[in-house]
């Protein structure tokens, strides 16, 4: 019989959660760990948003189309209908020659977006105030409760066998002949054939062990949940002041703009005052709404702004999977790492993204 490899995946977001169902389903054996809240922290406070809208290089924009095709077959699998949903885009961001700029950039890519007018944006959205006179349709995209999605990827690993250890903190990775031996952890170690590190902002912190630290300019961004409504929206509404989107369920999930970072001298709930305000002035018909959540996350974003998935140079069997806008990824992430530790099979997708651009 043959021995099956164990891998280790420490975080438990939705990028851990994908890579270890991933790794499972091609016959590892496999255990998470999480040292905070199952699920994950980036996931737990993320907008969610599934999208190829935006990439700053050709290769990115291939490797996220990808990734929500990926998705979308990955929710179907799952069954992730009451807390995914495909609802499309419609963006008004920018105005004037930057909206038409960024249309004109979608369409040179082949992305599915549609030009809409005023009064076309009427007839898909009749409760929206203040329509604007144009905006960008991309309705392949959709949206996720990440930290939900994380959870149900979670059960179904543990379903089929796999391990789940929560208050787990990994101190140091033990190495033998250059390749990773076990994890020493809280709760004791774990002797392990492969590690992925998927710890999302954390992993500017490295570990004992490891002498590469990944290089973060992790930002800071501010996520409002509220209570359920009737449906009013139909679509993702990424307005010039603020982001936002209806859930299955009916509660609404707002954000700010995502350029940036908040400012470290604002007030959290009055920040969180003031995007329920600009909400407020969008729809037609919103009733009385509560806000039933105030998150302040931590966004993952690697130094270059790009995703860092593979091997970790110098260390054998160590692995890494950190990046922002983990939710549209981390399904496609997941499937590829997996593929690349245990059928040594490195998809062209990832040649840009390697954690080698960052050695010394």
């Amino acid at each position: 019989m043959v021995k099956k490899p164990k891998i280790l995946i420490v975080g438990s977001g939705i990028v851990g959660a994908s890579t270890a169902l991933a790794c499972q389903n091609l016959g590892a054996d496999v255990v998470v760990v999480e040292q905070g809240k199952l699920g994950g922290l980036a996931s737990s406070n993320s907008f969610g948003w599934i999208n190829a809208s935006f990439a700053p290089s050709q290769e990115y924009f291939k490797l996220r189309e990808a990734a929500v095709d990926t998705f979308r077959q990955f929710s179907a699998q799952l069954n992730l209908n009451e807390i995914v949903r495909w609802q499309g885009t419609l963006w008004w961001e920018d105005h004037g020659s930057a909206l038409k700029d960024h249309f004109s950039n979608l369409k040179a890519r082949g992305y599915q977006a549609k030009w809409l007018k005023k009064n076309e944006i009427k007839v898909i959205e009749p409760n929206l105030k203040n329509v604007p006179e144009e905006a960008i349709l991309t309705p392949q995209e959709g949206a996720g409760q990440a930290d939900k999605v994380a959870l149900a990827i979670l059960a179904e690993l543990t379903a089929s066998g796999g391990r789940v250890l929560s208050g787990c903190k990994v101190t140091a990775l033990d190495f033998s002949r250059g390749h990773v031996s076990q994890a020493q952890t809280s709760v004791g170690d774990i002797k392990c054939d492969l590690v992925v590190m998927a710890t999302g902002a954390a992993a500017q912190h490295g570990l004992v062990g490891i002498d590469w630290v990944l290089p973060m300019q992790n930002k800071t961004g501010l996520i409002l949940q509220t209570s359920s409504i009737p449906h009013l929206i139909n679509h993702i509404l990424m307005t010039d002041d603020v982001h936002f989107r209806q859930n299955v369920d009916g509660s609404l999930t707002a954000g700010e703009i995502f350029s940036g970072d908040l400012d470290p001298n604002s007030v959290p709930l009055d920040l969180a005052s003031d995007v329920m305000a600009r909400l407020k002035t969008k729809l037609h018909g919103l009733p009385k709404i509560n806000l039933t959540d105030v998150k302040i996350g931590t966004r993952p974003v690697p130094l270059d702004g790009f995703p860092v998935v593979g091997n970790v140079p110098g260390h054998g069997g160590l692995f890494v999977a950190v990046m922002h806008s983990g939710v549209t990824l981390a399904p496609l992430i997941g499937q590829l790492l997996a593929s690349e530790m245990l059928q040594m099979s490195e998809s062209s997708l990832l040649v840009s993204f390697r954690p080698n651009r960052f050695l010394d």
